[in-house]
């Protein structure tokens, strides 16, 4: 079976595609496995506003998410994932935030990533917690699935 590994989770204004992704680094000639989270919105956001941001893991990076994802489920709270990198001078800082939230006589889960001042959210009511859980099991198998490095 040849295909691509893909799991869309939506809420009401925003989405979160967790896919096996390849990275090629052309200049050695090697292709490894990535794990890739896509947050994006569902409207046309305001003008001046990103619609989406992409969050690469190393496939053990995926594993440590369905942890954390289980982790928070279980125990409440909230946990965080950050890359940095260079580009020029510019630092650019990107994380991922996964939380358990009780605000007046409310709860629900939530999937977030935030890049700068963008920030898009992905919030699943606790009654759909199988549907938050089920993202760290695709997170788990892609941890595996992905595990590879290719040469010609």
């Amino acid at each position: 079976m040849s295909g691509k590994f893909i799991h869309t989770l939506y809420s009401q204004k925003s989405g979160l595609d967790v896919a096996g992704v390849v990275k090629e680094v052309e200049k050695k000639n090697i292709r490894t496995g990535m794990v890739q989270l896509r947050f994006f919105h569902l409207q046309p956001p305001t003008e001046g506003k990103i619609t989406q941001i992409k969050f690469n893991l190393e496939p053990w990076e995926a594993y440590d998410l369905y942890l954390r994802i289980n982790k928070v489920f279980r125990e409440g709270g909230k946990e965080k994932i950050t890359h940095k990198f260079k580009t020029g001078d510019t630092e650019i800082v990107t994380s991922v935030t996964i939380e358990k939230w009780e605000r007046n006589g409310k709860s629900g889960l939530g999937i977030a990533a935030g890049r700068d001042k963008d920030f898009i959210s992905v919030p699943i009511s606790q009654d759909n917690g199988s549907r938050f859980l089920y993202v760290g099991e695709f997170l788990k198998f892609l941890s595996t699935r992905q595990q590879f490095v290719e040469t010609d």
